[in-house]
């Protein structure tokens, strides 16, 4: 399954990527979802369930926090998100 992560801003969301690049990790910066969006950073961090460690682990090392990640359920129509952090 999917994941997406909510940092606080586009600018970290670029900063965290940009350090998993580093290890040789590629994952995507997307538009954060309306449903699920509260404003301010529009941008998030979509991954593979299996790296939701590696994603905490390596914000919390170069201080880009995550706010939230949710896992994308594909729909018929549309996505749904479940929040699981």
């Amino acid at each position: 399954m999917k994941c997406i992560a909510i940092l606080e801003s586009g600018n970290y969301v670029y900063k965290l990527n940009s350090e998993l690049i580093k290890k040789g990790y590629d994952f995507e910066v997307i538009s954060t979802p309306c449903s699920i969006a509260k404003g301010g950073c529009g941008l998030c961090l979509k991954f593979p369930e299996e790296f939701l460690d590696v994603i905490k682990a390596e914000a919390a090392r170069i201080n880009t926090p995550v706010k939230e990640i949710y896992r994308v359920i594909s729909g018929f129509s549309k996505n749904k998100y479940e929040r699981l952090y």
